[in-house]
């Protein structure tokens, strides 16, 4: 058993909010090629009840070295509205490049290589890697970079330390909290550019997630955490009403 999280996403074009989607995260310890590897699964799918406007069922899977970081193979399978993505990348951090091969509906497939600098992260490794930092000991205003592919792109982003505070969660807890932000360019596509990214992650050696906000290139978004199981930890960040 390895560690599970769930949230919900909500949504919003105007005054009001709406709980339109479940995203799940799960970490576990695996062999891949002879080699202890952590094995990262992120999947979202819309509620049914929103199928109809947008359905999405995305499905995002990192396989990353536990001891340096470094990823290993990352995949990609999903589907927004009609068009179905099929993308993996296979990681050579010391060459500096990585391979892909990429399928969008019923077009052909294409595949090639691309440099990458040191210290570069997919997707989903990318997200997990805040989780890695001493936050505790690190003053506000304190710029961090982070170097991602995202959508076979080669970017680097800039998270910025923003001190603690109180955050309540889905399931009623509150919870002590780093905070910190990440500044958007126009590489990441989904978002709008030049606005921030805010993440509370608990002040404790778990550095769950317990809140996300943003904006969108249309309208807005609040990832709230819903359910936390097999921590590594004691969650000694939360606070009793």
């Amino acid at each position: 058993m390895g560690e599970y999280l769930s949230y919900d996403v909500s949504y919003n074009l105007g005054p009001t909010w709406s709980n339109i989607a479940l995203v799940t995260f799960v970490t576990t310890k695996e062999v891949l090629g002879g080699r202890e590897v952590l094995h990262m699964k992120l999947n979202g799918k819309t509620y049914p009840m929103y199928d109809h406007l947008f359905k999405i069922r995305d499905s995002y899977e990192s396989w990353v070295n536990p001891r340096t970081w470094e990823p290993i193979k990352f995949l990609q399978y999903t589907v927004h509205n009609k068009n179905t993505i099929l993308l993996s990348q296979l990681f050579y951090p010391a060459q500096l490049f990585f391979l892909y091969s990429y399928k969008l509906n019923n077009e052909p497939v294409t595949k090639g290589q691309i440099p990458v600098e040191k210290c570069m992260y997919d997707m989903v490794s990318a997200s997990y890697f805040p989780r890695t930092l001493d936050l505790e000991n690190m003053r506000p205003g304190t710029a961090i970079p982070v170097s991602l592919v995202f959508n076979n792109q080669p970017t680097s982003l800039q998270m910025i330390a923003a001190g603690k505070g109180t955050i309540e969660a889905r399931n009623g807890k509150k919870y002590l909290c780093n905070k910190f932000t990440i500044r958007i360019n126009s590489t990441v596509y989904f978002f709008k550019e030049g606005s921030d990214v805010v993440v509370w992650l608990t002040a404790d050696k778990n550095k769950v997630p317990v809140f996300v906000e943003a904006e969108l290139i249309i309208g807005s978004v609040k990832i709230y955490l819903k359910e936390a199981k097999g921590l590594r930890n004691t969650m000694t960040a939360s606070i009793l009403k």
